[in-house]
């Protein structure tokens, strides 16, 4: 080939790749940080899109020098390695070698340190999938809290996923806090140096640990960190995991002024979680919690109002519905409810939807100059009835109503003045002093019922019942165990016979 054309075209390749060195240059310079006040250099294209973005490895979380060997190393094949480790974690696991499952799960964390999946699953497998493989409560409290370990470990190297703080507060409030072994583990937990470090020991409860994680958390989120799941639920952790720790040091014997304080903070938590902007589903507005007893009152006033423009008009509507009702409807409205047959119940529940006068259809029957006034109000009554709905529908997944009456009533001194009798009465039991359980019992249950008579909404509503009923009605079988052994007759006229009626029909 002639050496002119030669020369020619390697000039060629040398004018084609100067352009292109320079582009890379301007994409992939990596940002520098800046020394002794001079400034740093935001770096090239991609390294400002990484930053703005969060997707560079300082503003995930930690660097780790091994972790950025190891993908260096793996020549793009990254993926492929982590797909073997994946494939021998699962086969240890299935060997039960928990030492060689360990180290693989230490080696894919190096692979792979900002993939929260990994974090996530391999964590949970071995607080929950691998502690559960031993005898000794021991050996699984120490795999529980090395699941604790590789989920802190995953949080630092990845400070903007919430959900890894929430995970790590969920396995102590559940795994060591709620589990079969909680006695023992609980113990354990807050003897373990290791874990704690330098928190004071009051601090060391399971539920106050997961209480302080659960705001950890919310800090992540508030932060601008990502975070899975409904505000709704993950808001409302603190203030429960506060319940669970109040309730957990009085059966475990701690009462007195001590529970009252607890249960006071409790409900305290549960009402600022009431009184957070939570957004509504289907909508870009928000509601709190606590609105919905005010928001009902407002319902009412613009109700009263529409009555008084047309005063009668109300009734005179329910007077017209009901006489087009069936003769079979009528008579099933009118049967009381307790005598009705199953037909006359659909009856009557057909028949009172029928004649319920609507806000709207009322407004639309009023004429004059009173008119646009009525339409004026349906319209805001139905807004309001719109965010009552969403507020009845949020309080009832977090069930607010049930647990703002519990910490108000657990904060009573006959409350925990019944527990602790109730407690005194279950040591005399396990210790076989009879006479002492029966006395125990008996100043237990008899406080238990000035408790229900202060509360009346205990019983009244069909969940709160229910918990209720589920709570006290083993005081009752453990009463009535005692006289068993002690051979009384359990008592004709029982101080808590309105229990023991609704957990007799629940058995």
């Amino acid at each position: 080939m002639n050496p002119r054309r030669l020369l020619l075209r390697k000039m060629i390749y040398v004018g084609l790749m100067i352009p292109l060195v320079l582009l890379l240059a301007v994409l992939g310079m990596p940002a520098a940080p800046g020394a002794k006040g001079a400034p740093g250099s935001p770096g090239g294209v991609l390294a400002r899109l990484r930053e703005q973005h969060e997707l560079s490895p300082t503003t995930l979380g930690d660097i780790d020098p091994t972790s950025e060997t190891l993908k260096l190393a793996t020549l793009g094949l990254r993926g492929v390695a982590s797909t073997i480790l994946w494939e021998k974690a699962n086969n240890y696991k299935a060997k039960k070698d928990w030492t060689n499952l360990a180290a693989t799960l230490e080696q894919l964390s190096k692979f792979q340190p900002n993939f929260v999946s990994v974090w996530r699953f391999q964590s949970w497998n071995l607080s929950y999938n691998v502690s559960v493989e031993f005898d000794d409560y021991r050996d699984r409290y120490h795999w529980v809290i090395r699941g604790l370990h590789y989920l802190d470990k995953g949080i630092r190297y990845n400070r903007n996923e919430a959900i890894l703080v929430w995970d790590s507060a969920y396995f102590v409030q559940h795994k060591i806090g709620r589990s079969d072994e909680r006695v023992q583990f609980r113990r354990l937990f807050k003897q373990d140096d290791d874990f704690h470090g330098s928190r004071p020991m009051a601090r060391r409860d399971s539920w106050l640990v997961a209480k302080e994680r659960f705001e950890d958390c919310l800090e992540v989120v508030d932060r601008g960190g990502r975070m899975r799941g409904s505000p709704l639920l993950y808001r409302s952790n603190p203030a429960m995991a506060q319940m669970g720790y109040a309730e957990a040091i009085e059966k475990e014997g701690t009462f007195g002024e001590v529970a009252r304080r607890e249960w006071k903070q409790a409900g305290d938590e549960w009402h600022a979680f009431g009184s957070i902007d939570l957004p509504r589903t289907g909508t870009e507005t928000t509601m709190r919690l606590n609105d919905y007893e005010p928001r009902l009152e407002q319902r009412k006033a613009l109700a009263d109002q529409l009555d008084a423009l047309e005063p009668g008009l109300r009734e005179r509507l329910r007077q017209e519905k009901l006489a087009a009702l069936t003769e079979e409807q009528r008579k099933a409205l009118d049967t009381p409810p307790e005598k009705r047959s199953t037909r006359q119940m659909d009856l009557a529940a057909q028949a009172e939807a029928s004649i319920k006068v609507d806000h709207n259809e009322q407004a639309r029957r009023i004429r004059g100059e009173n008119r646009r006034k009525a339409l004026d109000l349906a319209k805001k009554i139905d807004a309001i009835d719109d965010e009552l709905h969403s507020l009845r529908s949020s309080r009832g997944i977090v069930n607010f109503e049930y647990w703002r009456l519990r910490a108000a009533f657990e904060q009573e001194a006959d409350t925990v003045d019944a527990r602790e009798a109730i407690y005194r009465g279950q040591q005399a039991l396990a210790e076989t002093d009879l006479v002492a359980a029966k006395r125990s019992y008996e100043a237990g249950l008899l406080k238990w019922r000035q408790v229900l008579d202060r509360y009346p909404q205990l019983l009244a509503d069909e969940n709160t019942r229910s918990i209720t009923v589920d709570d006290l009605g083993e005081a009752i079988d453990e009463y009535r165990r005692v006289l068993k052994l002690l051979d009384e007759p359990f008592p004709e006229q029982f101080v808590l016979q309105d229990v023991l009626d609704y957990h007799q029909a629940n058995q």
